[in-house]
């Protein structure tokens, strides 16, 4: 707790309230119970008690043994006071014993409080006199929510990653098909100009037998004819 003078209601803010800046109106009403009740606990005040009140409704000034007093009897909670060890040094009661958890600070230099709480035991609320309260009844509601909230955050995380994938996925697939429909097109141009040069081969070949037949002919056409021999005559043998 911050130690301003406000030490000992912060400790208590902490605990009733769950907000140690709610401490001034933890002051406020303990002053004013003491005021009602002024019969009883000026009975404990050396100085006039209007004056100690007027001076304890201060914000820097500390609180003491009358204050723990009134403010156990105010949420009907025990207060402990501990300071080296697990056993308090002191306890102050309220008016009617329950089963409610203690208001518990630790003591200081002989000037400080701190509250101390137990993790496993709500507090926050008891004392308020609230219809239907259930101590940690909040708490757990906030926890279901957070855990709801954690939930809900993880599935759409999953989900925003499941459509990363996918588009990557996309993407990769239409990369691949993208490069199929190129390497397929460029193997189809390869086999146009394969087959577009087949037939100027055939041509040319055949021009080829064509020309050299046509000088084979002319050659055989410019030699002299065999002369033949005559049949003999059946007289001259």
């Amino acid at each position: 707790m911050k130690e301003d003078g406000a030490c000992l209601f912060r400790a208590v803010a902490d605990q009733v309230y769950g907000d140690q800046d709610m401490h001034e109106v933890v002051r406020k009403h303990c002053m004013d119970y003491l005021m009602k009740n002024a019969d009883y606990f000026s009975n404990y005040v050396t100085e006039d008690f209007t004056t100690y009140i007027n001076r304890k409704r201060k914000s820097t000034c500390h609180g003491n043994h009358i204050e723990m007093q009134a403010m156990a009897e105010m949420y009907n909670r025990p207060v402990e006071v501990y300071q080296y060890g697990t056993e308090p040094i002191n306890t102050f009661h309220g008016i009617q014993h329950n089963e409610d958890e203690p208001i518990r600070v630790s003591y200081h230099r002989n000037i400080h409080y701190n509250s101390v709480v137990n993790p496993n035991k709500a507090t926050i609320g008891v004392g308020l006199g609230l219809p239907s309260f259930k101590p940690g009844l909040a708490e757990q509601s906030l926890m279901k929510s957070a855990i709801k909230t954690s939930e809900e955050s993880w599935i759409e995380q999953q989900m925003l990653e499941d459509k990363k994938r996918a588009t990557d996925w996309e993407a990769t697939n239409e990369a691949i098909e993208e490069q199929v429909a190129r390497e397929s097109y460029l193997q189809w141009l390869r086999d146009q100009e394969k087959q577009a040069r087949q037939p100027r081969k055939a041509s040319a070949t055949c021009s080829s037998a064509t020309a050299a037949a046509a000088s084979g002919l002319e050659e055989w056409s410019g030699r002299s004819p065999r002369p033949r021999s005559a049949a003999p005559s059946p007289e001259h043998p």
